[in-house]
């Protein structure tokens, strides 16, 4: 019997030791690290295009100038009457050099008008700089006898004035003692598909 009593107690005491080993070894192993969180991708800011579309208005044309740091002031504004070409003028100066914005009908109208022609130079009467962009006519100095070449404070008044237009509209076409490069590209021309052959006529029954 004494003999038994040692076996159970070894019994028991091979179990207790088994119990403990399985509990420290629960306790020593560690967590599988969780997955990290998905990475959110950052929303795309959208650029607004600042460019206008026609009929484009006098205000917004001298807004856009009188944000920049020229030295501008503004002397009246008028309208045209019923039918006229013109819908409104103002007239403003930079520098004390007079800066003429004419919104005009449309387009077409203003051409009719002034008889535009880019490719034909400032001529008596005519101010030194004008550039034409959809309806509207910009023209930046004094119209009093035959135009000469502007100075180089002058030549940087206008490239900054047209720095200030030319994201609103385009193509800008000038008639310039000494033209001012513009920056904004005139949209791509796109193709029109050729137009479909008719179908060939079928027999009358």
């Amino acid at each position: 019997m004494r003999g038994s009593n040692h076996r159970v107690r070894g019994a028991l005491a091979f179990a207790m030791l088994i119990a403990l080993s399985s509990t420290a070894a629960a306790c020593g192993s560690s967590a599988p690290p969780s997955a990290a969180p998905p990475t959110v991708a950052p929303t795309p800011v959208i650029t607004p295009d600042p460019h206008l579309t026609e009929p484009a208005t006098a205000d917004q044309i001298f807004n856009a100038i009188r944000v920049g740091k020229l030295p501008l002031s503004v002397n009246n504004a008028s309208a045209g009457g019923p039918g006229a070409p013109i819908i409104k003028q103002i007239n403003a100066q930079i520098a004390n050099w007079p800066l003429i914005i004419t919104e005009y009908r449309s387009s077409q109208v203003l051409r009719d008008a002034l008889k535009w022609d880019p490719t034909a130079g400032p001529k008596q009467g005519d101010p030194p700089y004008s550039w034409v962009a959809m309806n509207i006519l910009i023209a930046f100095g004094p119209v009093t006898g035959k135009p000469t070449t502007p100075d180089a404070e002058r030549q940087a008044q206008a490239e900054a004035l047209i720095s200030l237009v030319d994201p609103l509209v385009w193509p800008i076409e000038q008639k310039s003692m000494a033209p001012v490069p513009t920056k904004t590209a005139p949209p791509a021309a796109t193709e029109s598909p050729p137009p479909a052959s008719p179908a060939p006529a079928s027999a009358a029954p």
